[in-house]
């Protein structure tokens, strides 16, 4: 099988499950039946307990159901399927897959079909102990096999990906979580599972949604206070400026404020172990912009190069960066574009100090050498979007919308920075903002960009504020609205130098 054939087969098998599944329990549907309302299909035995279909939110007032024996043998013959390919649904790596064939072909001929079915297990087992990142392998909808095993609902292969190391906290392309996926699902079991392996309680989904939003969408009570017990935030606000609280009848509303007044775990809590793992990682493959003016700090970064071989000088200041050197005094370096998109891009941004102090033998740490201000101690911003990321959050801009007035010449700003509209943006939409073409109209503000800035100040100016008009100077006609407001570009700068979503002067 060709791998262009491999992802089409793939493909076909997910997008034939999802048809089958049932809207309430999101398994194999047992003894399927049709909703007559809006014709989406169910478990039999979830029909009598529901109001509204769940996937659609139709009412089934009135509603009947119908069932077909060629439905249940489809999928029957759907599950067979599933447990052939299960590698494939899971893994979604043609060269491991082939791998895994190439290596059960090579051995002795099994004496049956349970032998064989051993046999491939046995080294797909092996191919993960080799190569411990292959848990995090993705498919084309940026899954790994763990949010695969969750949203299946498969504790066994959910219990030996964790046993495996398989990180709890990564982001599909849609940005759910593992715990999305188990939340939605009313998997208490699976929930409590993932919380005991450094499962971060608070990270946004789509919309901003944490697990805890869905937990009390969905009703999944017993779920929201597991959640809450862990340090989930019930004001976390989502993209709409919603609340697990706002959201919560107030009979659940009464509950989770008690168990959060009880917990000893907090939202504020940032467990030590997530972030001596995200350094190990962070170590494995050193990409190295240097900006440093010395010429032995550049020299010897290339000679370490040589006996260190997850050390890589890059030329260019492109995504694969991961580290950015540059000069610094007391730990303090100044501001600068370089330092600017480091900052935005969650860079580690260390002193010249920490190539000189390593050796060829050994590679200093990180920590003792990361810049501790961009101009000043208090501008912590390298650390803070290190951090930030840690935290699978949104960048500092989320939520923001940005038009930039009369930036389409170059505008200095100060000897190392020179911006035009084009930087603007960049630096803008890799911290997750949003830049307009337009001028926003204050009092005609689209429907899909009314949002509330993920990382504003509670009860501050911004709190609400979603449209921002930025200037070189503020002799230029402003607005200071709730949800407009104009700004100097210093303002935007400082932002990102602290890495907060600053208040106004």
């Amino acid at each position: 099988m060709s791998k262009t054939e491999y992802h089409k087969l793939l493909k076909a098998l997910e997008d034939m499950n999802k048809c089958l599944f049932c809207v309430e329990c999101h398994q194999f549907c047992q003894n399927p039946v049709t909703l007559s309302k809006c014709f989406h299909l169910i478990c039999s035995e979830h029909f009598t307990n529901l109001s509204h279909c769940p996937k659609c939110k139709v009412s089934l007032e009135g509603c009947i159901t119908w069932s077909d024996d060629k439905l249940s043998d489809a999928i029957h013959a759907a599950k067979n399927l599933s447990v052939m390919f299960e590698p494939l649904n899971e893994y979604s790596s043609y060269d491991t897959v082939v791998s895994v064939q190439s290596s059960v072909e090579k051995a002795p001929k099994p004496a049956s079909d349970q032998d064989i079915l051993n046999t491939s297990t046995l080294s797909l087992a092996s191919n993960i102990s080799k190569f411990s990142k292959i848990t995090e392998k993705r498919n084309n909808k940026g899954e790994t096999a763990l949010h695969i095993a969750c949203r299946m609902g498969k504790a066994d292969k959910v219990t030996k990906l964790l046993s495996e190391g398989a990180s709890t906290n990564n982001k599909d392309n849609a940005s759910w979580t593992p715990l999305h996926e188990v939340v939605q699902n009313g998997r208490q079991d699976l929930v409590k599972l993932l919380l005991r392996h450094n499962t971060l309680v608070n990270v946004p989904g789509p919309g901003n949604e944490t697990p805890l939003h869905e937990a009390i969408r969905y009703n999944h009570i017993d779920i929201a206070k597991d959640l809450v017990t862990h340090g989930a935030d019930i004001n976390a606000r989502n993209c709409k400026g919603e609340t697990p609280l706002t959201l919560a009848a107030p009979d659940i509303r009464a509950i989770i404020q008690d168990t959060a007044a009880k917990r000893i775990i907090t939202e504020d809590s940032f467990d030590l172990e997530i972030v001596q793992r995200q350094i190990e990682l962070d170590c494995e493959d050193i990409r190295v912009f240097c900006v440093s003016q010395s010429r032995f700090v550049t020299n010897k970064l290339k000679a370490l190069t040589k006996h260190h071989g997850n050390l890589h000088v890059e030329q260019k200041f492109t995504n694969k960066v991961t580290h950015l050197i540059v000069d610094a005094e007391d730990g303090i370096c100044d501001s600068s574009l370089e330092v600017l998109q480091g900052i935005v891009n969650n860079l580690w941004i260390l002193t010249s100090k920490w190539v000189t102090a390593s050796t060829d033998d050994n590679l200093e740490s990180f920590e003792e050498y990361e810049v501790l201000g961009v101009g000043a101690i208090t501008y912590r911003g390298p650390n803070n979007a290190r951090y930030n990321k840690y935290k699978h959050l949104p960048g500092i801009f989320n939520g923001c919308h940005f038009y930039f007035h009369n930036f389409n010449t170059k505008y200095k700003i100060s000897d190392k920075i020179e911006v035009n509209k084009a930087i603007l943006s960049k630096l803008v939409t890799d911290a997750d903002g949003v830049v307009l073409r337009r001028a926003p109209n204050p009092e005609s503000i689209p429907e899909a960009e009314k949002l509330v800035p993920y990382h504003a100040q509670k009860d501050g100016k911004l709190y609400n504020c979603s449209h921002y008009i930025i200037y070189k100077d503020l002799y230029e006609p402003h607005y200071n609205m709730a949800h407009l407001k104009a700004l100097p570009i210093g303002w935007l700068i400082e932002c990102i130098e602290k890495y907060q979503l600053c208040e106004p002067w």
